[in-house]
C-alpha cells in the first residue's frame, strides 16, 4: 500500500509529549472506511473524517490543524480519491 507524506506548514502540539510535523496518508480505503464517511454532514466534517481515516490519526488531531494545512492535505490526496471514489471527488 502506497503512502503520501504531507509536511505541515504549522506543526501541531497535539499532546504535551507529541508534536506532529507531518501526516502520512494511505492511498486506498476499505468499505469500512467508506461506511464511516456515510452520514457526515458538511464538507468540513466529511473532510476531517476522511483525513482521519486515511492517516489513522484521531479526528481531534485533524481538528487541531490550521485551515491552510487542512485544505492543502485534502488537495494532496485528491488524485487518489478520484481513483477510490470515482468522479465524485472533484
Amino acid at each position: 500500500m502506497d503512502k503520501i507524506i504531507y509536511t505541515l506548514d504549522t506543526p501541531v502540539q497535539f499532546t504535551p509529549s507529541r508534536r506532529v510535523e507531518e501526516l502520512s496518508f494511505k492511498t486506498d480505503m476499505s468499505v469500512r472506511d467508506l461506511r464511516r464517511l456515510e452520514g457526515q454532514q458538511g464538507s468540513v466534517g466529511a473532510g476531517a473524517t476522511l483525513l482521519s481515516l486515511l492517516s489513522g490519526e484521531p479526528v481531534e488531531l485533524i481538528d487541531a490543524l490550521s485551515a491552510h494545512d487542512f485544505f492543502k492535505a485534502q488537495e494532496m490526496i485528491r488524485p487518489f480519491l478520484k481513483t477510490i471514489l470515482g468522479t465524485g471527488a472533484n
